[in-house]
This record gives C-alpha cells, structure tokens and sequence, in this order.
C-alpha cells in the first residue's frame, strides 16, 4: 500500500511501498502536486521500476516549470535505488 501524505506547503510524505501496483494511483496524486516539492521519503519502505518512473515524470514536469523537487530522509534501501540506477546526481541525493 502506497501513500502521499501533504505535511504542510509543498512538502509532502511518501508512505508504504510505491511499486508497479501502485503506480497509477500515484501518478495520479503526484500529477496534483504544483510548485516547488520537498518529498519525505523516511517512511518509503520500498520503490520499484515503476515508482521511480512515477518520480521521473514529476521531477520533469516540476523542472520544466521551472521549480525543483527536492527529495529528503531516504532510507538506505531506498537511496541505493536511486544511486544504481545512476539518478542520484540528477535528484541531488548524495
């Protein structure tokens, strides 16, 4: 089961397991996020293919708006998803 939680202006929370199953619905509710993004990853237990598909296409039409999603608090399991698929630079995880 994935989540997204609004925490407050332009932030939000990522809860669950965001995965293939789950990434329809969530590009539905990432499409309705505007503005500048910082994304709370601290409860994201896990991200496949297909939600990190879902994240691309956010962080795309985020920045050709001209405003940035900015990803934060990732797990370890997580952040290493995003390092192997050579997008860590992209995102600015370090």
């Amino acid at each position: 089961m994935f989540r997204l939680e609004s925490v407050g202006a332009g932030q939000v929370k990522l809860v669950g397991r965001l995965d293939a199953a789950q990434a329809d619905a969530a590009s539905e509710e990432f499409a309705q996020l505007q503005g500048p993004i910082v994304a709370d990853y601290s409860e994201l237990e896990y991200i496949s293919s297909g939600g990190i598909a879902v994240i691309m296409v956010t962080y795309k039409r985020l920045h050709a708006a001209g405003h940035a999603l900015r990803l934060s608090a990732l797990t370890p399991r997580v952040r290493n998803v995003f390092v192997y698929a050579g997008l860590a630079p992209l995102l600015g995880i370090e």
